[in-house]
């Protein structure tokens, strides 16, 4: 008797403490004298290790910043995807700060991006359907080609490395991850207009800070790590003066950056309604190419004009097209040919179409030419990073090791042979023909910029391929993978505003910032 008695209690004081667990912490939020009372607690301790311990106290609460961002990714996956297009913009401006440039960036992204996908597991999310549309898409089709292509290239005979194959690999399933999260996270019209007003905010901040970089100088830490190493000086200091990379890797990754969600957004300021709304967009879009040229990447220059003239080609047939490509025109031209001569920025900016006459152009042609025999003796390769410096880290005794391929292609080409090229030309061919089909095929004013603006976008992304290897890097694949998945979702949406085009020449889009 005395026995179940004790059980009786404790089975209450179990009940009880749930209870009140449940209403202070899920209820009430701590929200409540509890919740004041471990707050200030917790408070002073952290207050106590700033002062006593610094280091002790910055890391617990990174620690505690950092769980609750990876919660934050595991409950909600457009909150993980944004946290994840903030992290890649800042992050490097972040190391550089706090770290000296030894921040694990990868590490935090690879972990960022499996936490996101995992919401889906935390929500219990009915993926099979999902996952059945996804993979009989074209575009995935031709991806997953790709990655399973690049995965056969660990048996590639003349690669040496598993570490440098793994490199590339993971880079190829964290895209593949994305790519997912990202069709599965735009399920309406909606969760498309959050993330591209957050992805003009953080592109608005960034080219505002480049543009600080350049009028203001670059702060002393900045300096101190441009002039760190002598390689990364050389590509900085050209000319006199520093190139701006704001908060981005480098200045390269910057300007072609904001070139990309310059166009981007100006594709979609020309065809906003709204006077006001348009005029912000503008606003951004300016810093945004102000931050392109100042950064000094001439084929970001080139691929301002590619992606354009790629839209005016897609809709020449809008008045308002003729209009942009008058302007836009004539806006070339003065740069070209204005009498504007003691402007650093301008003159590099005209070098970028000096063609032939460019010495480093010449100098691309030599090594290309050079090492063209090597691509048609090795149909799959050299193997998976054994180029440029991923090479010499590597692969240090292969003979592509230490190679500039100063080109995505010829790298892609060197790498993985005239197949791979091949696979990835097909898949570029893929993803614009569903760009310019989706289009065609759009009748809602708002669906067809969307599908403009992301072909101009990716278009560029490809010309630029040609002078550098443009796409990779974490600052571009949280924007270009799903801008990607947006257009593979575009016509399945219909959007709030119902009207479809009666006039083709004379329509005007719905503001696509308003709700």
């Amino acid at each position: 008797m005395a026995f179940e008695g004790v059980e009786r209690i404790k089975d209450a004081f179990v009940l009880a403490t749930g209870k009140f667990l449940h209403k202070i912490f899920i209820e009430q939020k701590l929200n409540n004298v509890v919740g004041y009372i471990f707050i200030s607690f917790f408070a002073i301790a952290l207050g106590y290790l700033f002062a006593k311990q610094t280091i002790l106290g910055l890391g617990v609460t990174g620690l505690i910043c950092g769980i609750a961002i990876i919660l934050a990714c595991m409950m909600d996956t457009l909150t993980g995807l944004f946290i994840n297009v903030v992290y890649s913009f800042f992050v490097y401006a972040f190391s550089r700060y706090f770290f000296n440039d030894t921040f694990p960036v990868g590490v935090v992204s690879d972990i960022l991006i499996v936490a996101t996908l995992f919401s889906f597991f935390v929500k219990k999310v009915h993926l099979k359907e999902t996952i059945n549309e996804f993979a009989h898409k074209q575009v995935v089709i031709a991806i997953l080609v790709l990655f399973f292509y690049l995965m056969i290239e660990l048996f590639n005979p003349y690669a040496r490395s598993f570490e440098g194959w793994y490199q590339t690999f993971r880079k190829s399933l964290d895209a593949l991850f994305l790519l997912f999260i990202a069709y599965k996270a735009f399920d309406n019209y909606q969760s498309v207009r959050k993330f591209l007003v957050l992805l003009f905010f953080v592109c608005t901040i960034c080219g505002l800070y480049g543009c600080i970089q350049q009028w203001h100088g670059l702060f002393d830490y900045e300096k101190n790590w441009a002039m760190a190493d002598d390689n990364r000086f050389g590509l900085i200091y050209i000319g006199g003066d520093f190139r701006k990379f704001s908060t981005m890797p480098d200045p390269t990754a910057y300007g072609i950056m904001m070139a990309s969600c310059g166009i981007f957004y100006l594709i979609i300021a020309w065809n906003e309604k709204k006077l006001a709304t348009r005029l912000i967009i503008l606003s951004g879009v300016a810093l945004m190419f102000l931050g392109m040229a100042y950064s000094g990447t001439r084929t970001a220059n080139a691929m301002a004009v590619a992606g354009l003239a790629m839209f005016m080609l897609l809709s020449i047939n809008k008045t308002s097209t003729k209009i942009f490509a008058v302007c836009a025109g004539m806006a070339f031209v003065a740069l070209m040919y204005g009498p504007f001569y003691g402007n650093a920025t301008i003159n590099r900016f005209r070098t970028t179409f000096s063609g032939t006459d460019d010495p480093s152009y010449k100098v691309r042609e030599l090594n290309r030419a050079f090492i063209q025999p090597y691509i048609y003796s090795h149909p799959i390769g050299g193997g998976l990073c054994t180029t440029g410096a991923g090479g010499l880290r590597f692969n240090p005794t292969h003979y592509l090791a230490g190679f500039p391929p100063d080109s995505g292609y010829l790298k892609k080409a060197l790498e993985t042979g005239w197949i791979g090229l091949i696979i990835i030309c097909v898949l570029y061919f893929v993803i614009l023909k569903n760009c310019i089909r989706g289009y065609f095929e759009a009748t809602q004013p708002d669906i067809k910029i969307l599908f403009a603006a992301s072909c101009a976008f990716l278009f560029s992304f490809y010309i630029a391929d040609f002078a550098q290897d443009a796409i990779g890097q974490i600052t571009d694949t949280v924007v270009y993978y799903p801008l990607i998945a947006i257009t593979l979702k575009l016509n399945s949406f219909k959007s709030e505003n119902k009207e479809e085009i009666k006039n083709e020449n004379k329509y005007e889009a719905p503001a696509i910032f308003e709700n």
